[in-house]
């Protein structure tokens, strides 16, 4: 698209996206610059958004001041006029964050975006990540940057185990749960929100899923964005920090990459920002004796391989295992969650002595909350949402479980609506259980409960719902899931199966349904001859199985009803041993009283 910037002819320099053109001025009569341009003043502050009549309302000298101010932000020679060095500027990767606000205050050359938390003591939770970085390593590297900001502003930040943090880290496509959408690979690679900002958003960060994000630490090649880079320039603004003009400071609006090697280093700028916000003033939490100002040069700052974390009485989170995709929370309180008080959720108060949990593992994972806004509010009750609309926590310690299945070498336990994750036999996940629709965020409302699970060859995950299966790559559903069970070769009748497995000694998937079960070859992709056959065969093993799963120790282990019998591979026939209680053996489930003894007594009798 050609337009002119003044009446008579000039030099011309055609722009596609921003459909402008670039000369010197040649005539009298001016012309406002494209839509596209002034969409671009508009959304980084530099000029107001009002009803689309901008046009009329910007002199020839005020356009020019506006570009030089758009060049001064991006560190390029002020001409006042669009031209080469500012088109490629209104195209390069940058932060989605405005660079000019009405309510920032300027000190000196930093801009300051807000107050800063009233605070010393910061939580924060990952919501989700990118599968192109892993949890592990958007963990560390959010860690990192937050103790570089926080060495100079004696702050301490500790990851939280619920949204209700004061900050929260999430990646999202397009319309991601606010009023700023992604635009895609490059250009905004993502934005953040000052302290107490907008309700619950304030101090979040929201990152483009769609960028090819990188880890340039961990890599030899520079061909993506570097995560740690753009992270600490967010948290920047999370902290209360606004753009500089200053290219050698961290925020500087501009993605700028990791030149030079190593790392990138706070600038002048960026430490008189933290100094002002978190030094000269007095916090909330600071112990102010006469007047005085406590030193805080002795506070470190935890590391990320602290296992110090924010935790509440009994650890529940409404987040997906797999899903990149992600909506935002609602509305949480500003105060930070201590290991004193109960979850604010709609969650048992029942205390963590009732399972082990994995609290010394410092790779502890944490997921993203794919689920809806609208979907979010149903069991939140900060929305005053009646805890009867939320579907309760099932007590796993009393036996009963619908699924269990062995999921890239974890233990995964399926009742109702919910999961629980082990990454050992009786070592509980820290975070779990999980709702069935945040692992699996593309299953329909309606399903409720997941029959069977296991893990394919391919590395694939299948789960039974009814007369159908679905097929899990760890993000999407695929190969035409939902599919009915005659797929599989089994018959049409079956309202379901009980449970499924794959068997070590020869590779084979076992389909259990009361008291027969069918043979699976994963190879042809065919039902073995002469199935169904009776349970009896599974010598010691009773019917109308829970669940079934082979663990990582190669054994295959039956469960009904509060016990599981482990098989012996050689002999196929159950061990001696066999039957013990599943909740205390797998579930970590303590035996707080003789009942529990006695009822495993009588179940092993029976």
């Amino acid at each position: 698209m050609l337009v002119d910037m003044f009446h008579k002819t000039c030099v011309i320099v055609v722009c596609v996206m921003f459909g402008v053109v670039v000369c010197a001025p040649a005539a009298t009569k001016f012309k406002i610059p494209s839509h596209e341009a002034l969409d671009f003043m508009k959304r980084y502050g530099y000029v107001q958004d009002d009803d689309g009549e901008s046009e009329a309302l910007y002199s020839e000298s005020g356009i020019s001041n506006i570009i030089k101010n758009i060049q001064k932000f991006g560190a390029i020679e002020q001409t006042g006029v669009i031209d080469n060095a500012t088109l490629k500027l209104m195209s390069s990767r940058r932060c989605g964050v405005k660079d000019i606000m009405n309510t920032v205050t300027r000190h000196k050359r930093f801009t300051l975006g807000s107050e800063g938390w009233n605070k010393r003591d910061i939580s924060y939770f990952i919501s989700n990540w990118s599968p192109k970085l892993g949890e592990e390593t958007v963990a560390r590297n959010i860690q990192r940057a937050l103790d570089t900001w926080g060495g100079y502003g004696r702050l301490n930040f500790r990851r939280s185990l619920t949204p209700d943090a004061d900050i929260i880290v999430a990646f999202g496509r397009g319309y991601h749960g606010d009023v700023y959408p992604f635009d895609g690979p490059g250009f905004i690679l993502a934005h953040a929100f000052f302290p107490y900002e907008q309700d619950g958003l304030g101090g979040d960060i929201h990152f483009d899923e769609d960028e090819k994000w990188i880890d340039k630490e961990a890599m030899s090649s520079d061909q993506g964005t570097d995560f740690y880079t753009v992270a600490l320039h967010e948290l920047g603004h999370s902290l209360g920090l606004a753009h500089s003009t200053e290219q050698a400071s961290i925020m500087f609006p501009y993605y700028q990459g990791s030149e030079g090697g190593g790392r990138p280093q706070l600038g002048y700028d960026d430490i008189l920002g933290m100094y002002q916000l978190y030094i000269t003033r007095v916090l909330k939490d600071d112990n102010v004796n006469n007047g005085q100002y406590p030193d805080h040069s002795t506070r470190r700052p935890i590391h990320s391989t602290s296992t110090e974390y924010v935790t509440s009485r009994r650890t529940t989170r409404t987040t997906p295992w797999y899903s990149p995709h992600w909506t935002r929370p609602t509305t949480r309180p500003t105060t930070t969650t201590t290991t004193t008080t109960t979850t604010t959720r709609t969650t048992p108060t029942t205390t963590t002595t009732r399972y082990t949990t994995s609290g010394t593992n410092t790779t502890i994972q944490y997921q993203g909350d794919s689920e809806s806004v609208d979907e979010h509010k149903k069991h939140d009750d900060k929305h005053h949402i009646p805890k009867s609309n939320a579907p309760s926590i099932p007590d796993i310690c009393d036996g009963h479980v619908d699924a269990i299945a062995t999921l890239r070498n974890e233990l995964f336990v399926f009742r109702d609506e919910f999961i629980w994750r082990f990454k050992e036999k009786g070592v509980l996940d820290l975070g779990y259980p999980i709702r069935l629709m945040h692992m699996f965020p593309m299953l329909p409302s309606s399903i409720k409960k997941v029959d069977a699970a296991y893990q394919r060859a391919d590395g694939k995950i299948v789960i039974f719902t009814g007369t159908v299966f679905w097929v899990y790559d760890g993000e999407n559903f695929i190969e035409g899931s939902p599919k009915p069970l005659m797929h599989y070769g089994l018959p049409n009748y079956l309202n379901g199966i009980d449970a499924v497995h794959t068997w070590r000694r020869n590779g084979k998937t076992y389909f259990f349904k009361n008291e027969r079960f069918w043979r699976y070859n994963e190879d042809t992709k065919t039902m073995d001859s002469g199935y169904p056959m009776h349970m009896s065969r599974w010598r010691g093993v009773p019917e109308y199985l829970d669940a079934a799963t082979t663990w990582k120790d190669g054994a295959t282990y039956f469960f009904k009803g509060g016990l599981f019998w482990k098989i012996d591979n050689n002999w196929v026939k159950t061990t001696d041993e066999s039957p013990l209680p599943s909740p205390q053996v797998w579930f970590g489930c303590a035996e707080d009283s003789n009942n529990l003894l006695q009822w495993f007594s009588r179940s092993r009798e029976s």
